[in-house]
């Protein structure tokens, strides 16, 4: 059987995701935002972006 591949790229928009949640998947999106992993990249991200 042959196979067909092709690349594309699909612009979605933040609000456009968090529209599409379920609400069971907006709250594992807090969870896991709120968890020290994440928070640690939000505030270097804030930290890099009050020095511009």
């Amino acid at each position: 059987m042959p196979k067909i591949e092709k690349v594309f790229t699909l612009d979605v928009t933040p609000t456009k995701f968090l529209e599409a949640c379920s609400g069971e998947e907006l709250i594992e999106l807090e969870l896991l935002l709120s968890s020290k992993r994440f928070q640690t990249r939000i505030d270097v991200h804030r930290k890099l972006k009050e020095n511009y």
